[in-house]
């Protein structure tokens, strides 16, 4: 399709409709499955709208995975299927590809998700390097929050790896649960090994069940991928993959050092002393706070609209009366100065206006010791934001009066 590069003409054993779906292309196969981007057909029945009434295409681009065929036909896999279906569709929205549609009792069942137009972290990553640091620390928050809402749902995604996060326009979003397992299935179908090698976690390299645990350390190895462009084990061998996943410490060299001790954490040996995907994100916001703490003022620019730190603008001792004025030019040599002006009677005070009813009247700024050290900052800061227009107003302010 134009403007769609990834997407790969159909085949002759593809499908050209999908229940009320047209299949306008193939965007990938996997063991198990075939995802095709697709749009939903709808009934026209105005016979003024189109010299040809029937079905017309309609809505946004959907992806449509669809189980093979051979898998359809056995119950249990069908079985299997419809639960991931029903687990796929408690996972919240964000961070992750919303589930649209699913029907389970089609000959060959199918799941519908939003299509996300965008490069996977994968292709990122090998077109243009290792993601800088404003980035990376995006993807670890983003992909965080999807394994977030995907284990409040009650999900193992078992199968993180770059090509499962893409990059759309509202950010980076965790894809494809369709090896997804919700946390009660005691059934497992063996259909090859489930997990990518290189994106290992110790427990699956031993053959052991995987658990939320196993996502967090995929998340560590997506982190240490997107920041050096390599896997943390290397891609040696499989047999020495394997005995590296299980018995070595990965390579973050390259990682941020701010990164490093949640990343570091993820990677525990011992899946009961990884931190859970919500504290991974608590963890992320502890980095950017001591971030935001040491970063250097920003350099000073202008005359009038120089940056200064927050909430350093209200204890500024405000200018006295015609400072920013320039001063009267001196007569000249031999004439005797103008006599100052006489300056106009003073005008009675006006009267107090009692306040209108439904203002509010504004604290006084010492009424109470606040009990939280930040909202005295925060004040500052609020009061600072609305000087900071008259500031840069100040040249002209100046040309006005001269």
């Amino acid at each position: 399709m134009v403007g769609l590069p990834d997407v790969m003409p159909l085949g002759p054993g593809d499908p050209r409709r999908i229940g009320p779906y047209r299949v306008l292309g193939l965007l990938g196969k996997g063991g198990m499955s075939s995802v095709y981007l697709a749009r939903r057909l709808t009934e026209n029945t105005d016979p003024d709208a189109t010299s040809r009434p029937g079905r017309t295409e309609t809505g946004p681009l959907v992806a449509v995975k669809v189980i093979d065929e051979d898998l359809a036909q056995l119950p249990a896999f069908r079985e299997r299927f419809r639960r991931e279906a029903r687990a796929a569709r408690r996972v919240a929205r964000f961070c992750t590809a919303e589930v649209l549609d699913v029907d389970v009792a089609a000959p060959r069942p199918y799941l519908v998700t939003e299509f996300i137009d965008g490069p996977t972290l994968g292709t990122a990553v090998e077109q243009s390097g290792p993601l800088p640091p404003a980035e990376l620390e995006r993807l670890a928050v983003s992909v965080a929050s999807a394994l977030t809402a995907i284990h409040a749902a009650g999900v193992i995604h078992r199968d993180l790896k770059p090509g499962n996060i893409m990059l759309s326009r509202s950010g980076w979003r965790v894809i494809d649960f369709g090896i997804c397992r919700p946390l009660d299935d005691a059934t497992n179908i063996t259909v090859g090994r489930l997990g990518t090698p290189v994106f290992m976690a110790p427990e699956q390299a031993r053959d052991l069940p995987a658990t939320t645990a196993t996502d967090v350390h995929a998340w560590g190895a997506i982190v240490t991928f997107a920041a050096t462009g390599r896997p943390p084990f290397g891609e040696p061998s499989l047999m020495e993959l394997l005995r590296r996943v299980m018995h070595d410490p990965p390579d973050l060299t390259g990682l941020p050092a701010a990164l490093r001790p949640v990343v570091a954490r993820a990677f525990a040996k011992d899946p009961a002393r990884r931190p859970p995907a919500r504290e991974l994100l608590l963890g992320l916001m502890d980095v950017a706070a001591e971030a935001d703490a040491t970063a250097e003022p920003a350099e000073l620019d202008g005359e009038a609209t120089q940056q200064l730190p927050i909430g350093t603008a209200a204890l500024l001792p405000l200018a006295p009366p015609g400072a920013g004025r320039r001063p009267a030019p001196s007569p000249p040599a031999g004439q005797a100065p103008p006599p100052a002006p006489t300056p106009p009677p003073a005008s009675p005070p006006a009267p107090l206006t009692p306040p209108a009813p439904w203002a509010t009247p504004e604290p006084p700024l010492q009424a109470q010791q606040p009990q939280d050290p930040r909202s005295t900052v925060t004040r500052l800061a609020d009061l600072a934001d609305r000087a900071r227009p008259w500031v840069r107003k100040l040249p002209d302010l100046r040309r006005h009066r001269s």
